[in-house]
């Protein structure tokens, strides 16, 4: 039977939708009124999902800690222009996609550097290295997939965005983010069979 993407990377969490969600509404509340506990809260909630997503656009875990601690100065420090009628979670992704992005510019030319050596498409691992082994698998196809496709495809797989927050943290219409999506889905079961393999899919 076919297997879902996600699940080759480990159970998936959902987070809690911002905006709407009243736990996070009331951060925001409490954030705007200058309470230092509730930055703690937002960072326990959302620091670990942001980390991840921000090391991936920078590829370095101290750089990417770095951009963490600057997002949630800045969301501290932005608290009062945030719209109660946003999501909190896409707002975080935004600001940290920002301070990613102006670390990288800053940071020109920077040498790519080499990932771990993959097996051979045709080694199978043992049971118990499967899970590793498809995980950089499924890397390596996402890595092959344009920038603009690759980023909504980690967005919506990775960290559980709907499309609604996805279009909030690119800053692009809803109906680019589903075009986009649905190319990357196209396009991903010919990129996973090129490393090997091809029981995973995307679930839209």
């Amino acid at each position: 039977m076919a297997k879902v993407l996600p699940l080759a990377l480990g159970p998936r969490k959902r987070q809690p939708a911002a905006g709407g969600n009243e736990a996070d509404a009331g951060l925001v509340r409490r954030l705007q009124r200058g309470d230092e506990a509730a930055l703690v809260q937002v960072m326990e909630r959302y620091g670990p999902a942001i980390l991840a997503y921000t090391y991936r656009i920078v590829g370095d875990r101290l750089l990417a800690e770095e951009i963490l601690q600057d997002t949630m100065l800045k969301v501290w420090q932005q608290a009062r222009l945030f719209r109660m009628d946003g999501h909190l979670k896409a707002w975080l992704f935004k600001v940290a996609r920002n301070n990613a992005i102006d670390y990288k510019r800053r940071k020109r030319p920077v040498e790519e550097e080499l990932g771990p050596t993959l097996p051979a498409p045709t080694q199978r691992p043992d049971r118990e290295a499967e899970r590793a082994w498809v995980a950089a698998r499924i890397d390596a196809a996402l890595t092959a997939l344009p920038l603009v496709y690759r980023e909504v495809v980690e967005l919506r797989y990775y960290h559980q965005l709907d499309y609604q927050e996805i279009a909030e943290v690119l800053g692009i219409p809803l109906g680019t983010v589903k075009s986009r999506i649905s190319y990357a889905l196209k396009r991903l079961p010919r990129l996973l069979r090129d490393q090997g393999i091809d029981q995973y899919l995307l679930d839209p």
